[in-house]
């Protein structure tokens, strides 16, 4: 099924400051970080930001529900490797090859719920709610 997966996928590389996308954005993909770090940055909040790693994804919430980017992301290392899968060709896997559709719903749960987590592990370390 992964090498299914990654043969829909199209590969990208960024270097060092170059936009993947800004906060706002439609977002029409999610994106595997294959090598090499990115930054993610909430414009309206001064210094809010998170570095992510290769071995994660960014934009699984956009894949799933079709909302606007919730931030901008950069890369953050000299160069990075994302690969890339569009909403449209997530569609077609959806009606065409149910398994592998299945395998990227069960990768972005798993992202989506070690967020959730992140944030309330912060909550409850700092008391209060972030604003």
């Amino acid at each position: 099924l992964i090498v299914q997966l990654l043969s829909h996928m199209e590969r990208e590389s960024y270097t060092k400051n170059q936009l993947v996308w800004r906060q706002g954005s439609e977002s029409i993909s999610l994106k595997l970080v294959v090598s090499g770090n990115l930054i993610a940055m909430l414009e309206d909040e001064a210094g809010t930001n998170e570095t992510i790693t290769s071995g994660n994804t960014i934009g699984e919430l956009g894949l799933l529900e079709g909302i606007a980017r919730m931030s901008s992301v950069k890369c953050f290392s000299d160069e990075a490797v994302l690969f890339s899968l569009r909403r449209k060709t997530y569609e077609i896997l959806v009606e065409g090859s149910p398994n592998v559709a299945r395998l990227i719903d069960t990768i972005c749960i798993r992202y989506l719920s070690a967020r959730v987590q992140h944030v309330s592990n912060r909550i409850f370390e700092t008391r209060c709610l972030p604003i």
